[in-house]
């Protein structure tokens, strides 16, 4: 297990992944707080607006699914060495036989600014990404008449982000606290050339703080059974082991080496990791570790951002130069090259756009087409599932309740098999959602890979983890269910081997009928719950190509219970005494328009049996809400594999003349004739754990407005 998402843990991957043979041939997860790591070099540039926050990114994702490895977005909160279990707050615990520490360190906050950040008036540089958008927050406040931003510390964090505050605000007043002593004068020359006071203490009027007050340590670290040096770090030995702890390894800011105290430097995550890959590749095959010294001293180049002619200064241990505009040359492609020999590289960029790229997807994407599956129910004397599609089925009714069921599933999405499963779970859910109903009981099935049993051990409680977690908060239970071993190779990561189906049981109440997809009226509008995306999002992750703009939306409302949507409409109808849902359905791998064709089609059916005319949908393609960066992945080509089978379906809509069209299609009160938008993609596009969509009175729009949006309607 790589504990942390550190500069020493991205390195090793890069180096594992142009060297494999020195990867262990063992299962290994990294363990991350964040998808992306801000390379902390350049950092400043992007406060100062010199560098877009995209281009300062590490994708520790990509970098894992390059190298095979399992990438597990969480935060470890305690290690039971006695055990071997890393803890969280929210997840399954963890099994590991070795460890790598790279966790880092946090600001360190002394008593003085405790209250302060306890009233969020001060905040710390780290984690960069919640200082960054508290930095933007303050924009508004460019002026001479606002109190001061205050920048406290006396070290070259402090003096490079009070300069790169000054270049991002022309007129806000900065304020460095300090000891004046420990900034050298050239320094504070240019410090005060820019209009940044420098202050000895806060006995001034100020509104907000931010705090570069050097290191401290996690506070579970400090809690555990590490033996630290006097500044907090762990101590490591020679061959980076953690002392008296033979099964861990510790790096970067974290860690200190017992043959040398020095101070944290970037310079060391790249200087160690050449030794920390040979030596994980000797412990494995017990050989003799290879021994590691860190250098005392690193060069440091800190940007003055604010000249026409940008410059730096140059340290190197107690002599500062500068600034000159040639230590910024020297900065500026050192950062470059740190960052592009990170740059997982684009798979099929060269690709033309229509071409099937052949990268099969995972999740909901990875159905079989809507015309194989009609077809194949036809041939089988199964055609009423065909026309008259269903969420869920009704398999007891009595005067006190109506039990339904259905089953879902797909191969693994995600190489973490505890969010895995919890996601498989909810679009499971969904199912029954669509119908109105609440989730009773589950039962599942699971298949894992051909590997040892310590291994599927591992695969198999982290899956069955992820689906309790999500099921205990949905009010469930887990009633049974079956395992089998794939009889296919195992590839790495091994997660991505799991297969999971999974049979949902959900509730309706007393006088409660389900919401079905035939019951569409005219006058209704169409209500979706969630942007579109996840399909092309996927699509573009498997590519490797750069989605950080999208991935923690994404993320986020794949896990989001949306039963709390269904028991406030079902709990309106009930105190409005009327009916506000008409028809139901869940948008997955058929995408909306797939899904909409199926409301549609069997509203018709039911409609003609009934010799009432019948039903038309229009949907506005301007309403359609999608995940940040979407549209550009959209230009950018990239689609899910299961897009073109989709698009037939959009084709076949579109062949028929426009007045005939069961779905018509416009965009800002213009209707669509043969156009192709990249909003049709949204559309066409397979979603894992997607929207609800709802066919409802329009009356009642008004008390959905905060959960749901408009789309369209029937007429």
């Amino acid at each position: 297990m790589l504990v942390g998402g550190g500069h020493s843990h991205v390195l090793l991957m890069k180096k594992w992944i142009m060297r494999p043979e020195l990867m262990p041939n063992i299962p290994i997860s990294i363990i991350s707080r964040d998808s992306h790591l801000v390379y902390s070099s350049i950092f400043p540039s992007v406060v100062a607006n010199s560098v877009s926050l995209e281009d300062s990114l590490i994708d520790i994702s990509a970098l894992a699914n390059s190298a095979k490895i399992s990438f597990i977005q969480d935060e470890v909160k305690n290690i039971d060495f006695t055990k071997k279990l890393l803890l969280f707050n929210q997840r399954s615990d963890i099994r590991f036989s070795k460890l790598i520490m790279n966790v880092g360190s946090k600001t360190k906050v002394s008593d003085e600014y405790l209250d302060l950040v306890k009233q969020k008036i001060a905040f710390t540089i780290k984690p960069f990404f919640s200082a960054y958008q508290i930095i933007k927050s303050e924009d508004k406040y460019n002026n001479h008449l606002d109190l001061p931003f205050v920048i406290v510390g006396s070290g070259y964090a402090a003096i490079e982000m009070a300069f790169a505050l000054r270049k991002r605000w022309e007129f806000r007043t900065l304020v460095l606290v300090c000891v004046q002593q420990k900034i050298h004068n050239r320094f504070l020359r240019n410090l005060k050339k820019y209009n940044i006071k420098i202050k000895s203490d806060l006995e001034f009027e100020y509104k907000r703080v931010l705090l570069c007050t050097g290191n401290d340590t996690h506070s579970w670290l400090k809690n555990n059974i590490f033996k630290l040096d006097s500044k907090g770090r762990i101590k490591t030995d020679c061959g980076l082991k953690v002392i008296n702890n033979n099964d861990s390894f510790g790096v970067g800011d974290c860690a200190s080496n017992v043959s040398r105290q020095t101070s944290s430097s970037g310079i060391h995550a790249v200087k160690v990791v050449n030794t920390l890959a040979n030596n994980l590749r000797n412990e494995f095959n017990s050989k003799k570790l290879k021994k590691w010294r860190p250098q005392k001293r690193g060069m440091q180049i800190i940007n003055c951002l604010n000249d026409k002619l940008p410059k730096a200064f140059f340290s190197y241990g107690d002599y500062v130069f500068g600034p000159s505009h040639l230590f910024w040359i020297l900065k500026k492609n050192i950062d470059k090259k740190f960052i592009q020999s990170l740059k997982v590289p684009e798979m099929g960029k060269k690709e033309k756009i229509n071409k099937h790229i052949d990268n099969d997807c995972r999740g909901c994407a990875a159905k079989i087409s809507q015309s194989v599956l009609n077809s194949s129910l036809r041939k089988v004397h199964l055609g009423h599932f065909a026309d008259s599609p269903e969420d869920a089925a009704v398999i007891f009714k009595n005067d006190k309740q109506t039990i339904l069921q259905s089953i879902d599933g797909f191969p693994a999405l995600l190489s973490d098999p505890w969010l895995n499963s919890k996601i498989t779970t909810y679009h499971a859910c969904s199912d029954l959602w669509a119908c109105g109903a609440k989730l009773r009981s589950l039962q599942a099935s699971i298949s894992l890979p051909n590997v040892n049993e310590a291994d599927q051990d591992h695969l198999f409680s982290q899956t069955l983890g992820g689906i309790k977690s999500a099921i205990d908060e949905l009010g469930g239970e887990i009633i049974g269910g079956h395992t089998f071993e794939s009889r296919s190779l195992p590839n790495k990561p091994l997660s991505l081997g799991i297969e999971i189906s999974l049979s949902v049981q959900g509730i309706l109440g007393k006088r409660k009928q389900p919401w079905r997809k035939s019951g569409v009226e005219p006058g209704n509008i169409l209500l979706m719950s969630k942007p579109l995306g996840i399909g092309i999002f996927f699509a573009a992750r498997m590519r490797n190509i750069s989605s950080y703009d999208s991935y923690q939306d994404v993320m986020k409302n794949m896990t989001l219970n949306q039963q709390r949507l269904i028991d406030e409409i079902n709990n309106l109808e009930e105190n409005l005494n009327d009916k506000i849902v008409y028809a139901a359905t869940d948008i997955t791998g058929f995408g909306l328009v797939g899904h909409l064709r199926e409301m549609i089609d069997s509203t018709n059916k039911l409609r003609q049996s009934r010799k009432q005319p019948n039903i038309r949908a229009k949907l506005d393609l301007s309403l359609l809400k999608s995940y940040a960066g979407i549209n550009k992945l959209i230009r950018q080509g990239v689609r899910s594999s299961i897009f073109y089978e989709n698009k037939k379906i959009f084709d076949q809509i579109n062949s028929v003349n426009i007045r005939e069209r069961i779905i018509t299609i416009e965009k800002n009160g213009v209707i669509l004739k043969n156009i192709f938008l990249d909003e049709i993609d949204l559309i066409i596009d397979p979603q894992t754990c997607g929207p609800l969509l709802i066919s409802c009175n329009p009356e009642y729009e008004q008390y959905l407005k905060r959960d749901w949006y408009k789309i369209g309607s029937v007429f």
